[in-house]
């Protein structure tokens, strides 16, 4: 089980990955019905990361290895 700032690191580092894609899903956005649920698809993927992540660190980061995040949609 990983400890408590690695946790912190790593859900940072999720949310931040969520934020940067939160626009895939506006009303506005330019992306067909079938991309933008690809965007959805990615964006549930990061969500469940909790359920089966045990990030560590490499010092004071977030050791990637530790963790498998879903590809970004292209």
């Amino acid at each position: 089980m990983a400890d408590t700032q690695s946790w912190e690191i790593f859900r940072g580092y999720r949310n931040n990955l969520l934020a940067q894609s939160d626009w895939t899903q506006a009303a506005d956005s330019p992306f067909s019905d079938s991309k933008k649920a690809e965007w959805k698809t990615y964006r549930q993927a990061l969500r469940d990361l909790t359920k089966t992540a045990d990030p560590k660190l490499d010092g004071p980061f977030l050791d990637m290895s530790s963790v498998t995040f879903p590809t970004k949609p292209s």
